[in-house]
């Protein structure tokens, strides 16, 4: 899969907010992109509660889910996200996860997608 980044301006205005990040994604990739995308939004859902419970390896399993999809699908920062939370769930850091979920949250939430 091809996909090009590229960081846009602001849309807030807010200095202190991340700028947009704007992945294009080839057209038939679309759908898959997509679901992935929604898939990884609900393992935010499912990290949030795994943290309350302290149950690492839920954890130690999202992260590694995702430090092998994302750059699958044109998203290498979601992999890098991914790994750390799989290091942090592996040695029971509740605070370095906290952190790496507040991360991938600012990601998701400035991410455009286009599709060419």
């Amino acid at each position: 899969m091809n996909a090009m980044v590229e960081l846009g301006p602001e849309d807030s205005g807010c200095r202190s907010a991340p700028p947009v990040l704007t992945v294009q994604v080839e057209k038939d990739m679309e759908a898959l992109v997509q679901r992935f995308l929604a898939r990884k939004r609900g393992d935010l859902d499912r990290l949030r509660g795994a943290l309350a419970t302290d149950d690492f390896e839920t954890m130690r399993r999202i992260g590694h889910d995702l430090k092998g999809s994302g750059e699958a699908f044109g998203f290498p920062e979601l992999s890098g996200f991914g790994a750390e939370i799989e290091r942090a769930a592996t040695s029971s850091n509740g605070h370095a996860l906290r952190e790496q979920l507040t991360a991938v949250e600012q990601f998701l939430s400035h991410l455009r997608v286009t599709f060419r």
